[in-house]
């Protein structure tokens, strides 16, 4: 049998006002349908994957099987989707530029070299024309009137 002092401390394992068995007045209620998307690794993993693919957001909303107006509650609600579509289309620039760097410099691609060229150096095609002579103009008596 428990004693006043005991009952007055509560059982063991058990705070003083807790809400076990009760609801809880200060957790967020939820109303309406679940998201369609979360943010698990698996969604994650494709958005990236779409990323790097380029895709539209129209598209990946498409292959993730959801309208364009829940992709984007989707993003809006966490904004580490955007970064990870970011992410995923870094990388794949990357890798353009270090196949492009491959097939120029490796390869020896002179087309591949003239462009990164004229791209990453400001290298450009310029024809100097200079006139080693005299000019003359004649002008007919007709194209002198105006």
């Amino acid at each position: 049998m428990e004693t006043p002092e005991e009952k007055k401390k509560g059982k063991p394992g058990r705070k003083k006002g807790s809400t076990k068995g009760k609801a809880d007045p200060f957790r967020e209620v939820r109303v309406g349908r679940p998201d369609a998307l979360v943010p698990d690794e698996k969604t994650m993993k494709a958005v990236r994957e779409y990323g790097m693919a380029g895709l539209s957001y129209e598209r990946m909303a498409a292959f993730l099987g959801v309208s364009m107006t829940a992709f984007n509650n989707f993003r809006a609600k966490w904004p580490e989707v955007d970064q990870t579509i970011e992410q995923g289309r870094s990388a794949m620039d990357l890798t353009i530029a270090k196949t492009q760097i491959d097939v120029a410099v490796r390869k020896k691609n002179p087309q591949m070299l003239i462009w990164l060229g004229k791209n990453r150096l400001g290298q450009a095609d310029k024809v100097e024309t200079k006139n080693t002579g005299d000019i003359n103009i004649h002008v007919d008596g007709e194209d002198a009137e105006m």
